[in-house]
């Protein structure tokens, strides 16, 4: 059994959520805490977060809230370089390693401080970020770390950019929505018609599913352009 550090309360013991990450977790010891970790959030919630509205920092219904460390590789590119969240003091989170080499989670009911989290604007290596931030104890020293007001200009051209990237999201999903329910539908005739859409409209199924910041910009433009004209009915899609 995994233990649990000094102190812990068993709400505290995250071993259960093996079926979670697909390993088995332990906690993260005392001295062992990384200096700083990472979060990919997603373009929605980026610009919530970078409005102050962000309330939650895991998705909706995951028990759990997935981090990084400088040296995990992800496996995908973010190709619309949206930027991360830079995490701090994580020995405060009641961080455990997720089993997976690099990655980390914590209990996502668990309050997270709110100068205990930062940004790491685009243009910015997380190389970078880690050299330039160690010994940063809050977002105040991560952001004079990171060049002060160059950093709220990144921030706020950050957050321009993610509104007219949830733009297009949101203009393109109104299509791509019934399209993907299709495609991943019980039924199998709905499945076929939606391959067959996709094949006609010239999209594959990773355009149709993958994040849509981790596609490249051709295929956000190629997505919007088909998808726009597209006739779902037949699919019980809209029009």
């Amino acid at each position: 059994m995994v233990s649990v550090p000094p102190g812990a309360g068993s709400d505290d013991d995250l071993s259960r959520y093996r079926y979670h990450t697909g390993a088995a977790l332990r906690p993260v010891a005392p001295g062992e805490e990384p200096a700083l970790l990472f979060r990919d959030l997603g373009p929605v919630a980026l610009a919530l977060y970078l409005r102050g509205q962000l309330r939650r920092l895991a998705g909706p219904y995951t028990p759990l809230l997935y981090m990084r460390d400088l040296d995990y590789r992800e496996p995908f590119v973010d190709h619309a370089d949206i930027g991360r969240l830079v995490l701090l003091r994580v020995g405060e989170m009641g961080a455990w390693h997720a089993g997976l080499p690099g990655v980390y989670v914590a209990r996502a009911s668990r309050p997270v401080a709110a100068d205990a989290v930062g940004y790491a604007p685009p243009g910015t290596t997380l190389a970078d970020v880690a050299r330039l931030a160690a010994g940063a104890r809050d977002a105040g020293a991560l952001r004079e770390a990171l060049g002060g007001r160059l950093h709220d200009e990144a921030r706020a051209g950050a957050l321009a950019r993610l509104d007219r990237l949830n733009a297009e999201l949101a203009e393109t999903e109104v299509f791509a929505e019934p399209l993907r329910r299709a495609y991943q539908a019980s039924d199998p005739e709905r499945r076929a018609a939606a391959r067959a859409e996709l094949a006609r409209l010239g999209i594959a199924e990773i355009d149709l599913c993958a994040a849509w910041h981790h596609l490249p910009a051709d295929r956000r433009e190629l997505m919007r352009a088909v998808l726009s004209g597209a006739d779902l009915a037949r699919l019980g899609g809209r029009r």
